[in-house]
């Protein structure tokens, strides 16, 4: 039923709920704190608007410069004015032409700056600055899961610590595995080696068996690959260690299930050996993204250091506006974690929540590690995260199907979807119902099927509802998805000019008897 959508390019922006209009020239800001983008996608579209007052024209200038990215190298930078007429309240745009090395290194960032506003106008001081966050298409950056809070209620997400590592020939390589974002009950997971351009039996020994971890265990479990020595000069082969067969209702990270090891010579001169003693580590988060609920008090988020556990290490960590604003929305915070030698556990810190009546949709908070002491490094993938605040003042009136409104399990919950282009323009996606429990969303014509969404009732076996959904587009979209009884709402969001990632979300609607 799916058909292939041609790929397109843009960037990923969030629309903005535009408060009611008071009499005044206004107040201009970004649309958002920060603006994702794929390498790939050729140029970043950012939204600025007008609040608070449309009397009189106004203008503001905007500008770009370096962050992470490098101008010239990473991106072209670009300024100008923007303006608006009396009565005028529209959203203004302005594009970032990003430039695609397909080099490994990370996300980058481009500041944006709004200054010089005219016709009375003034520039809101919480949103004058904005980031444009390149996503890098040569690394292994990305992915936005749900982590923080009430990991009591969750089974967890099963994965390698480091999608690659290395071992000398003769010795054993180390390859650590995780449980995070859930500790309950008792799950497992198996554990196989495959060939790559080394050979089993020849290069390594085969190895296979299952990791177990029990109720409360966040522990990492270690898998041991015996390296074997010839005398050949094989110049780096590699294998992969593949996880599979998870047990106790945990699951294995998307992108993180499967791991590649490289067999060095004696006198390679990698450091990634096999000895963490040697090392002082590498600190990051445990992953990319957490969620937590409006009306919980806290999130926790959990901070993990592997490759070593030589020495006293500690790291900064901050938590900032994102989309969600301190402090209305949460307590802005910073503090000090700390590893004495020896210890690779896992450390935590907390970021109250400040709840609230409005239904605002998905906000975000950006989580921050910095100033690594004790010869330790950062993770250039998840030294930054995401923190997701879910609204739980969604509609709770009864699901009403529509041409651009889903209602799934039960007509429970509520599902819609609004697509966007690289030119700015945006849209609802039209809807065909097949099953009470799944649909599909178009976004040009009912006859080019672009996500398919399902809501599937697991209460008897899982405590919960489970979202899973899939893409066949590059495009620009937001799926937002609310439980009508509890009023718990969660949004899906994908950068345009990345392909899509499948949406498996099993923990965030724990609401069976809501």
């Amino acid at each position: 039923m799916f058909r292939c959508l041609s790929a397109l390019t843009g960037v990923l922006f969030f629309l903005a709920t535009i408060p009611a209009v008071a009499s005044g020239p206004g107040v201009l800001k970004f649309d958002e704190v920060s603006f994702e983008v794929a390498e790939t996608a050729g140029v970043a579209v950012v939204r600025v608007e007008r609040s608070q007052g449309e009397s009189g024209a106004v203008s503001v200038s905007y500008a770009t410069s370096d962050g992470t990215a490098s101008a010239g190298s990473d991106y072209t930078p670009v300024s100008g004015t923007l303006s608006w007429g009396s009565g005028d309240e529209s959203t203004k745009t302005f594009t970032v032409p990003i430039a695609s090395d397909g080099v490994a290194e990370g996300s980058e960032t481009i500041r944006l700056t709004l200054s010089n506003a005219t016709g009375g106008a003034t520039i809101d001081p919480a949103r004058g600055t904005s980031t444009v966050v390149i996503l890098s298409s040569g690394g292994g950056g990305g992915g936005g899961g749900g982590g923080g809070g009430d990991d009591d209620r969750r089974p967890g997400v099963l994965k390698f610590d480091q999608s690659d590592f290395a071992g000398f020939e003769g010795a054993m390589a180390l390859v650590a595995v995780e449980r995070s974002m859930g500790e309950k009950g008792t799950v497992s997971v198996g554990f196989r080696t495959e060939s790559g351009t080394a050979t089993s039996g020849v290069d390594f020994a085969a190895v296979s068996g299952t990791l177990t971890w029990g109720p409360g265990d966040g522990s990492h479990k270690v898998i041991e690959v015996p390296l074997l020595r010839d005398a050949v000069a094989d110049g780096g082969e590699t294998f992969r260690v593949v996880l599979s067969s998870p047990t106790g209702g945990a699951t294995i990270d998307g992108q993180r299930g499967v791991a590649v090891g490289r067999i060095l010579e004696s006198g390679d001169g990698d450091d990634r050996g096999d000895d963490d003693s040697t090392r002082p580590g590498v600190l990051k988060f445990d992953d990319a993204g957490y969620q937590v609920i409006e009306g919980n008090v806290f999130a926790r988020v959990a901070v993990e250091r592997s490759s070593g556990v030589k020495g006293r290490v500690t790291v900064q960590w901050s938590a900032a506006s994102g989309s969600a604003v301190a402090p209305a929305d949460f307590v802005a915070a910073s503090g000090t974690l700390a590893w004495n030698a020896g210890d690779g556990a896992p450390k935590f810190f907390r970021v109250q929540i400040r709840p609230d009546a409005l239904r605002e949709g998905n906000e975000t908070v950006r989580l921050t590690l910095s100033a690594p002491t004790g010869g330790a490094t950062l993770d250039p993938d998840r030294k930054t995260a995401t923190l997701d605040v879910l609204d739980d003042d969604g509609v709770k009136t009864s699901c009403v199907p529509s041409g651009t409104t889903l209602c799934l399990a039960g007509g429970r919950f509520q599902a819609e979807v609004t697509w966007r282009t690289e030119q700015g323009a945006s849209d609802e996606s039209a809807v065909d119902a097949l099953t009470s429990e799944a649909g599909v969303f178009s976004f040009f014509d009912d006859q080019r099927y672009d996500l398919l969404v399902t809501v599937h009732d697991a209460c008897a076996t899982a405590n919960g509802f489970q979202v899973l959904a899939g893409a066949t587009t590059r495009l620009d979209y937001t799926l937002t998805v609310t439980d009508t009884r509890t009023g718990l709402t969660k949004q899906y969001s994908n950068p345009a000019g990345r392909l899509a990632l499948p949406v498996q979300d099993l923990g965030t609607f724990k609401t069976c008897g809501s």
